[in-house]
């Protein structure tokens, strides 16, 4: 690129960024509103407030389609802001990094003082832990069968169709709802604040953690802020929905901190990130792959997360594994997996159906993960030594993550930042745009998030915004998704991908022997 060329992209490099920045914040305004305007179809309803304490909010009664557009323009907003800020990054942006990481933490803090919206995960884990704290086992115990028995406001709060479910959450999980639940007693709202500030904190030190892992560089920090710890669309789906997500991936990039000189405790952190939500486990298969070629290490690493995952679930007992085994035949709403199954439903046994998807899900994986691994973008993450295997656990991290969320039965808008986060500490590329692309329409099909038989939503969900919704959701978001999908295929194969690189062991030699010749 020549001088001129780099001179004249630096004006329009500051205007995408300092739009990037006012995106960000509108993104944030806008969610933050949504959140004070008060209980709504978007926003949840938390008993026994204490007015001095968060979550704050005004008792409004918004009209459901206000609370909905106002969220769903900050989606749009924070979508196109992220594309802006790689854009703007990768042309030569350059601003400080500790504004960028005050923007991360003040918009993380301002969206942790409003009540959750969207979805209404946070109050099962409220349950859970009320159901702890009064001697009870969630593995084993539904909220439903505690209803049963007698009057409780804070498991009464639970929305259909969660009532009738047990625990499938990790005991690390279990233990921080437990302590929600000890600290908040009777307040549904001081118990969900708490888990609140459990996500907010875990999202901060993740953002944290990325920066100690890509060094000093500020080229590289800043990617890591714009991309992971302020990004509004992992703000939204992760943080405004108090989903604990979260934390499992804290623990995660723990482990791939200690990864670089110490492999059996990076085991034992990634099993206690096992130990919050089971799926994590895809950054373990990401770490076991990059040490494929040095056996000791990879025992060494296998024991450090077999030693925490058996020793942390024997506490809580077998059947905590058991639950949370028993999701992985669900299809969600939003996949083309799920248009799949209605389609051919109509004709075909429906266990055939999901064995066939089951089937293809895997295959789907496995051949995505195959062409992104040639041409993905290389980690930020520099070497610190010779067996320092770090950059390569980030960049496969990456690979898995964008492949599994592609090709799951079973995907959800917040299951989108193990994805982002490792994204954030790998090289810019297209699949910055089409993860943006992926991430924006599956929010949006998920607002307002909430099953619309539950009581606190069906006396404001309109007919009109049930269509709507119900139309994004089952329809639009499918067909986007799949879009998404064939772009990663077709980008990974004009970049030369194969759909099974049988030689890559020759290539390998024929590398090798070319750069020796050179020398």
């Amino acid at each position: 690129m020549s001088a001129d060329a780099v001179v004249e992209q630096q004006p329009t490099a500051l205007r995408d960024g300092r739009r990037a920045i006012a995106l960000y914040l509108a993104s944030t305004v806008l969610i933050v509103a949504a959140g004070l305007l008060g209980p709504s179809v978007v926003v949840l309803t938390l008993t026994n407030r204490h007015a001095w304490l968060p979550s704050y909010w005004f008792d409004t009664k918004p009209n459901d389609w206000l609370v909905s557009v106002m969220i769903y323009v900050a989606i749009l907003l924070g979508g196109y802001g992220v594309y802006l800020a790689t854009r703007a990054l990768k042309a030569g942006w350059a601003p400080g990094v500790r504004k960028l990481v005050a923007l991360g933490i003040g918009t993380t803090a301002a969206i942790t003082l409003v009540p959750p919206m969207a979805s209404g995960d946070v109050l099962i884990y409220a349950a859970y832990g009320r159901i702890m704290s009064l001697g009870g086992n969630p593995y084993t115990t539904a909220p439903a069968d505690t209803i049963r028995l007698g009057y409780d406001p804070v498991i009464a709060a639970t929305e259909r169709p969660w009532q009738g479910a047990k625990s499938v959450y990790g005991p690390i999980a279990t233990w921080i709802q437990w302590f929600s639940s000890w600290v908040g007693g009777d307040s549904m709202q001081l118990t969900v604040w708490m888990l609140q500030l459990s996500v907010a904190i875990s999202l901060i030190v993740t953002g944290l953690l990325l920066l100690k892992l890509v060094g000093s560089n500020p080229v590289n920090q800043r990617r890591v802020v714009m991309v992971g710890m302020a990004n509004p669309l992992v703000l939204w789906s992760v943080l405004a929905g108090a989903h604990n997500d979260a934390i499992a991936v804290m623990f995660a990039v723990w482990a791939l901190v200690l990864f670089r000189r110490h492999v059996f405790w990076a085991g034992i952190m990634l099993g206690v990130a096992g130990c919050t939500k089971l799926s994590i486990g895809l950054v373990g298969v990401a770490m076991l792959w990059s040490l494929r070629a040095d056996r000791r290490r990879a025992i060494f690493f296998c024991l450090g997360g077999a030693v925490s995952m058996a020793g942390l679930y024997s506490i809580v007992g077998l059947q905590a594994f058991q639950q949370a085994r028993s999701q992985t035949s669900f299809i969600s709403t939003g996949t083309p997996h799920k248009v799949i199954l209605s389609l051919f439903d109509l004709f075909l046994p429906g266990a055939l159906v999901r064995t066939l998807l089951a089937i293809a899900s895997w295959v789907g994986l496995i051949v995505v993960a195959i062409l992104l691994s040639q041409v993905f973008p290389k980690s930020l993450v520099p070497q610190t030594h010779p067996e320092d295997r770090t950059p390569d656990a980030i960049r496969y991290t990456a690979i898995y993550a964008i492949a599994w969320l592609l090709t799951a039965m079973y995907s959800l808008p917040w299951y989108d930042l193990i994805a982002w986060v490792a994204l954030a500490a790998v090289a810019a590329s297209k699949v910055d745009k089409l993860m943006v692309i992926r991430t924006t329409m599956l929010a949006i099909a998920y607002v307002p998030g909430r099953d619309p038989n539950a009581r606190q939503v069906a006396a404001s969900l309109s007919d009109s915004l049930e269509w709507f919704s119900a139309r994004l959701r089952d329809t639009i978001c499918p067909a986007i998704e799949l879009g998404v999908l064939i772009g990663l295929i077709i980008w990974a194969r004009r970049g030369g991908a194969r759909w099974w690189p049988y030689d890559w062991p020759k290539r390998k030699a024929k590398a090798v022997t070319e750069k020796a010749a050179a020398h």
